[in-house]
């Protein structure tokens, strides 16, 4: 029991930077996502602007075959005059069918993101039963990959940008997710997992 405990308290911890602040309290994380880098990206470079961002994050999450703690995270921003949901659907659709084949499908589905609005889930056909519903996938047929959107005009003030005159979207996908849709990797934890059976594969 007491070796369980010690387990849980070690996950809940485990991405809290052993650094104090000046009230001598712990108070930074590893970072969850590479998003803050977008607004760093509007303020030195202005608009127009494309930019990719790739990066390692750190997440506290409930581990499953979808689901892990640490992995790769690629944003992308293109910000420009008359940008609109369009623009982002069409490169999604592109992104999906250059590394998966022509036949992939792509589907948008409404989702709240507070950097975004609208916002939306970006959903690809998945990849170990082409649609038709498996465990991974819960059935659906679909699984997500990215969330995305149109940047907030809050968020391109924020960068220096004026929302009156550029428009932009911005989306992140799971690299990892990505691996495991163009590889037929059905567990996102084997990444992670130090087995060089499955890493000498590569």
């Amino acid at each position: 029991m007491c070796h369980h405990i010690i387990q849980l308290v070690i996950c809940r911890i485990l991405f809290i930077v052993d650094l104090k602040n000046k009230d001598g309290e712990y108070d930074l994380l590893m970072r969850t996502q590479t998003s803050p880098v977008q607004v760093r990206a509007m303020k030195k470079y202005g608009a127009p602007l494309k930019a990719i961002i790739p990066g390692r994050t750190f997440r506290c999450e409930a581990t499953d075959a979808r689901h892990e703690h640490t992995f790769y995270q690629l944003e992308g921003i293109m910000i420009d005059k008359k940008i609109n949901f369009a623009n982002l659907k069409g490169v999604c659709e592109i992104v999906g069918k250059k590394l998966y084949g022509p036949e992939t499908k792509f589907r948008m589905r409404p989702k709240f993101y507070p950097f975004v609005e609208p916002g939306s889930n970006g959903e690809y056909t998945c990849f170990l039963c082409q649609g038709k519903g498996c465990r991974v996938c819960k059935h659906t047929g679909w699984l997500e990959i990215l969330g995305c959107g149109l940047i907030h005009p809050d968020v391109l003030r924020a960068g220096g940008i004026d929302p009156e005159e550029y428009s932009g979207f911005a989306f992140g996908f799971g690299l990892t997710r990505l691996a495991m849709l163009k590889y037929g990797i059905d567990d996102i934890r084997l990444f992670m997992g130090g087995d060089q059976r499955f890493t000498q594969q590569f």
